[in-house]
């Protein structure tokens, strides 16, 4: 009798050691946060947010109405107050249909009118709805760090913002690397 009754009682505190080790790995994998951002990346990142919340608001209208002259006029109005993120450095903004067609680009360029609903990036954010980044390399070798982020209407999505931003002059400016930029999550508060 004696034998049984410490039988189950191990048994007991077998499953519930595993149980409290179970909980404890949980409450842990929950409290884990984003790696902190260096100075550079901190400074980058906020940059961006102002510059994306300023942009996406005066382009619902446009957008619902397919009008690539309103959508050009308002990247145009919006780029001396939003864009103090990268004066004077080839920086472009674009947007995109739901379908990953390009409305317009601005400053316009005939290369960059195309149909994006291929790449990754624009992929995940036609998907989850989020501000995505992906780093692109050219034939000549250079870097393109490209941002896309959901143009919405309350639960519908319009389109996408996306900014192109050359890596050297992002390394030049706030001696962000690639590293850093990949890193960032545009979407945390």
């Amino acid at each position: 009798m004696p034998g049984r009754f410490f039988a189950r009682g191990f048994r007991s505190l077998g499953s519930r050691a595993l149980l409290l080790l179970a909980l404890t790995l949980i409450l842990a994998a929950c409290q884990a946060r984003e790696a902190k951002l260096s100075p550079a990346a901190a400074a980058f990142r906020q940059e961006v947010k102002d510059c994306l919340a300023r942009l996406t608001t005066p382009l619902v209208a446009p957008v619902v109405q397919r009008n690539q002259q309103a959508i050009t006029e308002a990247l145009k109005q919006a780029e001396p107050e939003a864009i103090k993120l990268c004066r004077m450095c080839p920086f472009r903004m674009g947007v995109l249909d739901p379908q990953g067609e390009t409305l317009t680009v601005y400053p316009f360029k005939e290369e960059a009118m195309g149909n994006f609903s291929s790449y990754d990036v624009v992929k995940q954010t036609l998907k989850n709805r989020r501000i995505n980044q992906q780093r692109f390399y050219l034939q000549d070798g250079s870097q393109l760090y490209i941002i896309c982020a959901p143009i919405m209407e309350g639960e519908n999505l319009l389109g996408i913002l996306a900014l192109s931003l050359n890596a050297a002059e992002a390394k030049s400016r706030w001696g962000l690397t690639a590293e850093e930029f990949l890193k960032i999550d545009f979407n945390q508060k």
